[in-house]
């Protein structure tokens, strides 16, 4: 089972060369991308694919959302779907993505809308909570249960399309001891055209 390409993404993406954070068979993008992914959750990475009937995507280099192991502006962009729910530290993820992509580089994502899971009833993400986040470094291993829906590495965070354009809002002050992250929003889209689970945003660096 494959879902169809999603047009905004080609359109800002076709002819650049960049990373995806876990890319996935059965949820292709088509655009010239590195496949990052975690070590510690491969097999499940894989074995979803598979569960989708698909042959799973080859990791090309080991990496997670906030520690990407390419050098400084080497990137024309990041593309993350369903990925940025799960970090730990979203804030400390978008830094690494700034220091990564080349001056104009884009980041694209596709994040959950918050009824995608079943039986989810948590609130809504704060602002507060993912500053907290970022102070405290959470990991994986640190970070508080009742933060997190469906086991480790699974959803920490839940946002709505209009959340979320606000918390990057307030990251572009430079307020609470966070370097700036002042990007560009280039548009959106919700529910996204791909799958339909989602909302789709694009950002553009300086």
């Amino acid at each position: 089972m494959k879902f169809p390409l999603h047009q905004p993404t080609l359109k800002l993406l076709t002819g650049l060369s960049g990373i995806e954070l876990g890319a996935a068979s059965h949820n292709p993008f088509g655009v010239n991308a590195i496949n990052v992914a975690p070590k510690f959750d491969e097999d499940m990475f894989q074995d979803n694919q598979v569960n989708m009937g698909e042959q799973p995507t080859k990791i090309d280099m080991y990496g997670e959302a906030d520690n990407i192991p390419v050098k400084d502006k080497s990137q024309d962009f990041v593309l993350s779907s369903h990925v940025f729910e799960h970090v730990p530290d979203p804030i400390s993820a978008l830094l690494e993505w700034q220091r990564i992509l080349k001056p104009r580089g884009y980041v694209v994502m596709v994040v959950p809308q918050p009824d995608a899971l079943a039986g989810d009833n948590r609130p809504l993400s704060t602002y507060d909570r993912l500053v907290r986040a970022h102070r405290e470094k959470w990991t994986i291993e640190t970070a508080p249960a009742e933060n997190l829906y469906g086991g480790k590495g699974g959803h920490y965070w839940k946002f709505t399309s209009t959340t979320l354009r606000k918390f990057f809002e307030k990251l572009s002050t430079g307020n609470d001891n966070i370097p700036t992250i002042n990007w560009q929003l280039l548009g959106t889209e919700d529910p996204d055209s791909k799958v339909g689970n989602g909302f789709w945003i694009a950002y553009q660096v300086p």
